[in-house]
């Protein structure tokens, strides 16, 4: 249930992208990109991150990069509001409460669990992975570097994607 949280928070924030007349294009020099098992991918017609202060002393902060087609974004947690260079966020996040993740929708809209992937599972027991690092942060860009596995939300068989070489740049919006 968690993962399906996250991926309906990312379809909000992507309908909120493409809702704004103001956008990060590729022509930007934003981007998202990472291999998604051995294969490139670059997500980078809009580019953006936004941190949010979600009250009681937790924090967030969601870096998505989308095309015309599909999506993939991070979402991180903290108790303090330390997305930092040089921080690096593993998959438990706020002292086991949640889970700090990397998510993919592909078509772009689509609801099909089959089209839904995040680094949690939560239909069994599968081998998790997540890690992401901060390299620079100012008050109008963040960068850097992500890792994991993936996983399709449906519960009928395990199926898993490898992530690595992830690396971003966004525009705080």
């Amino acid at each position: 249930m968690k993962s399906v949280v996250k991926i309906i928070a990312l379809f909000a924030l992507t309908a909120l992208i493409f809702s704004c007349k103001k956008s990060s294009s590729s022509t930007s020099g934003y981007y998202f990109k990472g291999n998604f098992n051995g294969s490139p991918k670059t997500f980078n017609t809009t580019v953006l991150a936004t941190k949010s202060n979600m009250g009681n002393g937790t924090y967030s902060l969601t870096i998505v990069g989308a095309t015309t087609m599909e999506e993939s974004g991070l979402v991180l947690w903290s108790d303090h509001d330390n997305f930092t260079a040089g921080t690096t966020y593993p998959l438990s996040a706020l002292d086991g409460q949640t889970y700090n993740s990397l998510s993919y929708v592909s078509p772009l809209g689509s609801s099909a669990p089959s089209s839904l992937w995040n680094t949690t599972y939560d239909y069994g027991n599968a081998p998790e992975s997540f890690s992401c690092t901060i390299t620079e942060a100012t008050s109008t860009y963040v960068k850097g570097t992500f890792s994991g596995v993936l996983y399709m939300a449906t519960d009928s068989a395990v199926v898993s994607k490898t992530v690595d070489g992830g690396e971003f740049y966004a525009k705080f919006y």
